[in-house]
């Protein structure tokens, strides 16, 4: 029993220390944020007004929880025109800054449930098109809270690509060993949370005038799936 005890004291010691090497000399994955995020997501919109909060103030987070997000940079600027709002929230984290799972948490199917939304709909891994700028596949819900609903798109880019939820919020155990699967033992890619939520459907915002630029902005982070001019 000792020697047993002894030998698995020993291979985890010396697996954990082969891990810490491999993330000591292999290189650090390359970052597409070279810029502020408040100066990528457009401000000045004809016929529209705009107002920037702090982080704790959004549906997604609390001044407790904030703190603990560890943010590199990030933005909740909230549009407005007549009766329409429109709320683009970004969250960034360098390589390595936070885990895939802890991040991926970050969404409405928890924050905005916890603090007090209800979940009326959801759809996984949706095409996301507005005239004619393409982003990367969404996840979408729509919430509720008093008399308040609200349409959320919103994606986990973790180097670039969404971040799986075929899981639909079925805790697994197994998380960690699925990411590896997945992703190799490099777990220290930089990630995105991006979400874009309005009181008004898809459809009516791209027939807005002024929508597109708030979307062309957004393309301007790794979502785009094809070039696009500003």
């Amino acid at each position: 029993m000792k020697v047993f005890i002894l030998t698995t004291g020993f291979l985890t010691f010396f697996s954990v220390l082969g891990l810490k090497l491999y993330f000591v000399f292999s290189p650090t994955p390359p970052v597409s944020l070279t810029q502020s995020i408040s100066d990528i997501i457009p401000k000045e919109i004809e016929g529209w007004s705009y107002t920037d909060y702090d982080l704790a103030t959004s549906e997604e987070s609390s001044d407790r929880i904030a703190s603990f997000l560890n943010l590199d940079d990030s933005i909740y600027r909230v549009y407005t025109k007549g009766n329409i709002r429109v709320g683009v929230y970004v969250a960034y984290w360098t390589p390595g800054k936070v885990s895939y799972r802890w991040a991926g948490a970050h969404t409405p199917d928890t924050c905005w449930v916890v603090n007090g939304w209800t979940r009326l709909d959801r759809e996984y891994s949706i095409p996301f098109q507005v005239n004619q700028i393409k982003l990367k596949n969404a996840e979408f819900g729509i919430y509720k809270k008093d008399r308040t609903v609200e349409n959320v798109y919103f994606w986990h880019l973790v180097g670039g690509e969404p971040f799986g939820y075929a899981q639909k919020e079925v805790p697994n155990i197994f998380g960690s060993l699925i990411d590896i699967q997945k992703y190799g033992l490099n777990l220290r890619q930089e990630q995105f949370f991006i979400r874009l939520s309005s009181n008004k459907k898809l459809e009516d915002l791209e027939a807005t005038e002024g929508f597109d630029t708030i979307i062309k902005g957004l393309s301007q982070l790794p979502l785009s799936t094809t070039e696009v001019a500003l």
